[in-house]
């Protein structure tokens, strides 16, 4: 599932394009690297996001907020037992006539909880994305805000 906020047709819209999960252990690189799901939870994976702005109003918000930054958040939630983090942040500048935009989070190794068969402890995160714009431009509020869920990963011990 897919938001973005304001979402006023023709004038302003927002989406969240790509959220891939990349392991560190796939080495083929670009345009081969695919995502991963099943992740090693003693190593580092990075998180890539990218997201889209649309309309007519677009070039007036950047012009008013282009000093301002996006704040990109990536949050795992366990499926069943485990623990629920906010894995990282980045920032991005806002700028202007820009209508795309990425970022990538890196994760530490060792943050989530393995898999664990034969106990409450799942292993199995959606990760949840959030990208936020705060304005300072007073009433009504000019914030954007875009969340996008998935995809789903299991962490495992590699031994």
């Amino acid at each position: 599932m897919q938001q973005f906020d304001p979402n006023l047709p023709n004038l302003m819209t927002g989406e969240i394009t790509t959220v891939v999960v990349q392991d560190p252990a796939n080495t083929f690189g670009p345009p081969f690297e695919v995502g991963n799901h099943v992740l090693d939870r003693t190593e580092p994976f990075r998180v890539h996001v990218r997201w889209t702005l649309d309309g007519l109003l677009v070039p007036l918000w950047q012009k008013a907020l282009e000093d301002s930054d996006w704040n990109v958040s990536v949050y795992a939630e366990s499926m069943g037992g485990g623990n629920e983090i906010r894995l990282g942040t980045e920032t991005v500048n806002v700028g202007i006539f820009r209508r795309n935009y990425e970022a990538t989070i890196d994760v530490a190794g060792n943050v989530l909880q393995e898999h664990q068969p034969n106990s409450n402890q799942s292993g199995v995160y959606k990760l949840v994305v959030a990208v936020f714009l705060n304005s300072d431009l007073g009433q009504p509020g000019f914030d954007l805000t875009g969340f996008a869920e998935g995809p789903f990963i299991q962490v495992e011990d590699p031994q």
